[in-house]
């Protein structure tokens, strides 16, 4: 078996060598985000009629995965986290949660502790209760889901404890031969200016991702109105609709980049489109 292995590699190699260029292929990662779905089991909105009918609409489409960019209920109780992940249990493409600032309190509702544990039950996925964490979606892109939302009072702020930038520093730094993908409920570059809504560490943010150059894009929600801004560095920053609300949109993703054999990633491009669900 040593020999017959030995002479492939011989015949490999020597195929590579003698084609003039390897070609680039490229590599598409297909997804689609959803925000600001604010589920109700109470029958105070529509939004168990515009999850199912997103549900079926992922289900019709070859998303390799869906991420919820946070304000996943409407009121933090356990009876609209329930009915919004038995909802997706419906859905046949992985998804992925980000936190909030109405899905999870210390003071009212329920607390982030108990949320987490609660989706690590339902969605396999997320199988450890963590409210910031990555994935790969491929060996060159790294997807980081930041938590900054308030984990005590409710508020409309958004927040960033030392301890979430540190580790998103960390991890930036640790992938810096990645591109990188932000994903957080309050984005840092918004639609329009409101001063209860912005990011209390805005500074420490934009200092954070001055200081890397792997940030191809980050992903926010909160504002219920699409935008997508360009800062000075090139990184893309896609704030996206609510579900909540009419015409009741998702944003149909795609990011391709080519590669060649044995070569660095390059020619990224983040592509996307508005889809209405029902």
């Amino acid at each position: 078996m040593k020999k017959y292995g030995y002479i492939f590699l011989i015949l490999f190699w020597s195929l590579l060598l003698t084609v003039p260029g390897v070609p680039a292929f490229s590599k598409t990662i297909n997804f689609a985000v959803a925000s600001d779905v604010h589920y109700s089991a109470d029958g105070t909105n529509k939004t168990p009629v515009i999850l199912n009918g997103f549900v079926e609409r992922v289900n019709e489409n070859n998303y390799d995965f869906v991420i919820f960019l946070g304000d996943n209920i409407e009121k933090s109780k356990e009876r609209n986290l329930v009915g919004f992940l038995r909802s997706l249990k419906k859905m046949e493409t992985p998804y992925y949660l980000v936190l909030g600032n109405r899905d999870a309190h210390k003071i009212s509702g329920i607390e982030k502790k108990v949320y987490l544990n609660t989706v690590a039950k339902y969605n396999k996925k997320q199988k450890k209760a963590e409210a910031s964490y990555y994935f790969y979606p491929t060996s060159d892109v790294i997807f980081i889901v930041v938590d900054n939302v308030s984990s005590g009072m409710p508020s409309s702020h958004g927040v960033f404890s030392q301890s979430t930038l540190k580790w998103m520093d960390e991890v930036l730094d640790k992938n810096k031969n990645k591109k990188a993908v932000i994903f957080q409920h309050v984005p840092y570059m918004t639609p329009y200016e409101n001063s209860s809504y912005e990011i209390l560490e805005k500074n420490d943010f934009r200092a954070l991702i001055a200081r890397h150059d792997n940030i191809l894009a980050v992903f926010g929600g909160h504002y219920h109105k699409e935008a997508t801004i360009k800062d000075s560095k090139g990184i893309i920053h896609v704030c996206a609709p609510a579900l909540l609300e009419e015409p009741y949109y998702y944003l149909d993703m795609s990011l391709s980049y080519n590669k060649k054999l044995f070569k660095k990633a390059k020619n990224f491009q983040l592509d996307g489109a508005l889809k209405p669900s029902i």
